[in-house]
């Protein structure tokens, strides 16, 4: 009776939820009547969400109070328990949504979801885009409030005017696909949407360039906070044993590097095998596209060939490339991970052109697209994601809500589970060459260096000029790139350092996983298990597959 109590407690909490957050209805892939809404745009929907998180967490503690809990159960209690306090920190401890004033990513990221799935007739897709177009200046107006009596952070308001810039141009594009493919009027409510839009932008624009004459420089989370946050997440490293153990990464991982650029051009140091595999790269962006889509089918079939996780063939992943109102948030390539409700799991690899031409050889080499196509689809996110659309939605939904850019709560399971994909497939023999080795390497330095920059911009110890210097210096990325990087790192506090503390403790799972298990442990299984949790923070990940192990 206590199940379908909590079944139904959970139904009717998850309507509440996106009633008031309808874009991560369209996310999720639940799109009547959610895709023709848009959100509240100032503070009122944080705290709603919130009173709804409560309520839902109390609920289901009183239900469950006397049951015994099967995992996935204890996980979900456990998950909304979590999703209270990360939102609690989100709002009071570190408020960045009034801080950080970009209003469009919410607004250009659901335009991208709807126009790029086929989880209905565009038609249907395009007259959904039509009304959220049409209700997009109300949102701005909403947004504008956050800021009163507040002071947003020069650097992040940059970007945001930069956001301004460059989504206009999407929305031209969807209006030059749309004519001709859907009906007259559709078409036209699709016009008007986007010049309203566009003039709305216009006026953010001139808002935002206003807001930047009094913002502030400062931004760190500072040292008190970042430790109750790492602490929030379930780390049991503190935010300066992080630090040490990235510069001692990046010291090892270099000297690694070196052995294999000595392979690659003896006698001539890092750079020349630099050189060398940039060397190997396609002509242009649209070939390396391609390539990106053929390397990611030989992982595929890769995997299923040596048996290392379960694959669904039937899902379908998308390479495209970035829309420009998304590059500089995503200077190299991410994954749009499938829908949790849609009935085909479907996903997008995009790839970001790089605005220097010149710069195609360093992130688009035949061996760096290797080792991407490894992390963000097969089996890194796309393969990740559509093994954890396969577990019940309330493992994943709660802590989705509470999710938002300053807690990232199971980042270091997500991005440890795709930048342990890449050691491990190298291991097993795919793309295992000196060249692709070079590329994994520098992959990997470059999140060290990510943990160092993270933990350092957190406490305030660095500046991003700083840590500008030290990827450009340690990695060979790009200035430009570089830049993009950090002034991310600098608004998602914890999300940069993930990658390789992710791994890391993933590596040390698998290890006393083994230990523990010996002749009897599965690869195959611990890797389904592991994907199938990623939406959980680290620490409560390890205990749901343990736990499924023992059972």
């Amino acid at each position: 009776m206590a199940s379908k109590s909590f079944a139904d407690l959970n139904e009717e909490m998850l309507k509440r939820m996106l009633d008031v957050n309808p874009d991560s209805a369209t996310a999720i892939g639940l799109h009547d009547p959610y895709d023709d809404l848009m959100p509240h745009g100032g503070v009122e929907r944080l705290r709603r969400s919130r009173d709804i998180l409560v309520e839902w967490r109390d609920k289901a503690a009183a239900i469950l109070k006397s049951k015994d809990l099967s995992v996935d159960e204890r996980m979900e209690l456990e998950g909304l328990k979590l999703s209270v306090k990360s939102l609690d920190f989100y709002i009071d401890d570190y408020p960045l949504w009034k801080m950080y004033p970009d209003a469009l990513d919410l607004p250009g990221s659901l335009l991208f979801i709807m126009f790029s799935r086929e989880y209905a007739p565009f038609e249907k897709r395009a007259a959904s885009m039509a009304s959220r177009l049409h209700k997009t200046p109300q949102y701005l107006e909403e947004f504008r409030t956050r800021f009163r009596g507040a002071r947003s952070v020069r650097v992040w308001t940059d970007l945001a005017i930069l956001s301004c810039d460059q989504l206009p141009s999407f929305l031209d594009f969807i209006l030059s696909y749309s004519k001709g493919k859907v009906p007259d009027k559709t078409y036209k409510e699709i016009r008007s949407g986007v010049d309203c839009t566009k003039e709305a932008i216009g006026a953010q624009k001139d808002w935002l360039e206003h807001l930047r004459d009094g913002a502030e420089r400062n931004f760190p989370m500072g040292r008190k906070k970042f430790a109750k946050l790492m602490k929030l997440r379930g780390f049991d490293m503190t935010p300066d044993e992080m630090l040490v153990l990235g510069e001692k990464y990046l010291k090892e991982l270099k000297e690694e590097r070196a052995r294999v650029a000595g392979r690659i051009a003896p006698g001539k140091g890092v750079d020349a095998a630099k050189e060398i595999v940039m060397q190997h790269s396609p002509s242009s962006f649209e070939e390396a596209l391609n390539a990106t889509r053929d390397e990611m089918e030989k992982a595929k079939q890769f995997i299923v060939k040596n048996g290392l996780a379960t694959v669904d063939l039937d899902a379908k992943l998308s390479v495209v490339e970035t829309p420009k109102f998304l590059a500089p948030l995503l200077p190299y390539a991410a994954l749009f991970m499938p829908s949790l409700f849609d009935e085909r799991q479907e996903g997008e690899y995009v790839v970001t052109r790089p605005s220097n031409p010149d710069d195609l050889r360093s992130h688009l080499n035949y061996a760096a697209i290797t080792n991407t196509a490894v992390h963000e689809a097969y089996p890194g996110h796309f393969h990740q994601g559509v093994m954890i659309n396969k577990k019940p939605w309330m493992l994943q939904t709660p802590v989705q809500f509470a999710s938002c850019s300053v807690t990232n709560l199971a980042a270091e399971t997500v991005e440890g589970w795709a930048h342990y994909c890449e050691k491990m497939m190298f291991d097993h023999g795919f793309g295992a060459s000196d060249e692709e080795a070079f590329e994994m390497l520098n992959g990997a330095i470059w999140r060290a260096c990510r943990i160092v920059a993270d933990v350092k911009l957190a406490n305030g110890d660095a500046t991003i000029e700083e840590m500008v210097d030290l990827l450009v210096r340690e990695t060979r990325m790009p200035k430009g790139a570089s830049e993009d990087e950090v002034k991310r790192y600098s608004h998602t506090p914890g999300q940069a350092l993930s990658y390789l503390m992710g791994r890391h403790l993933l590596l040390q799972f698998r290890e006393d996983t083994e230990k523990k298990h010996g002749k009897r442990f599965n690869e195959k299984l611990f890797h389904d298990l592991v994907a199938s949790y990623a939406y959980l923070p680290f620490s409560m990940m390890r205990d749901a597959v343990e736990s499924s192990m023992a059972e």
